[in-house]
């Protein structure tokens, strides 16, 4: 679970800090009188920042929902995982350029729906956390 809302707290900070960190790489911005001039992708910026909120926050949370000793709890956390998976796989797809995302489809018969169906993969895992909570709790 805590790999999920990772997921989400991910997608927010890279939308908020991937372009003053191309910047900085430019050369167009300062930090502490120090800049840097790379030909880091912008792809590459946001997949690295990604995965590393990613990691930190599910290292270092400790949310403890469906940890319960029912019958389906094993299958709510084998199916917390998958749509971790989907979620984390469907959004460093997302930050490829186009061309790359265009000759990774081409050569695969099952990556389209990752691009297909995003905005589903984004919908689902909180549409489940909602009726699962509310099925466990009675309302």
């Amino acid at each position: 679970m805590s790999a999920l809302l990772a997921c989400y707290m991910g997608m927010v900070i890279v939308s908020v800090w991937a372009e003053p960190i191309k910047q900085f790489f430019e050369g167009k911005k300062t930090l502490a009188n120090t800049w840097i001039q790379s030909d880091t992708s912008p792809a590459t910026i946001k997949i690295v920042l990604f995965l590393i909120i990613v990691s930190l926050v599910a290292a270092k949370a400790d949310i403890a929902l469906g940890r319960e000793r029912s019958l389906s709890a094993p299958i709510e956390t084998l199916f917390y995982s998958a749509i971790t998976a989907v979620l984390l796989a469907g959004t460093v797809f997302k930050y490829l350029p186009d061309a790359t995302q265009a000759q990774i489809i081409s050569q695969t018969n099952f990556v389209h729906f990752l691009k297909d169906y995003y905005t589903l993969f984004l919908i689902a895992p909180i549409v489940v956390i909602v009726v699962l909570s509310s099925r466990r709790r009675g309302y």
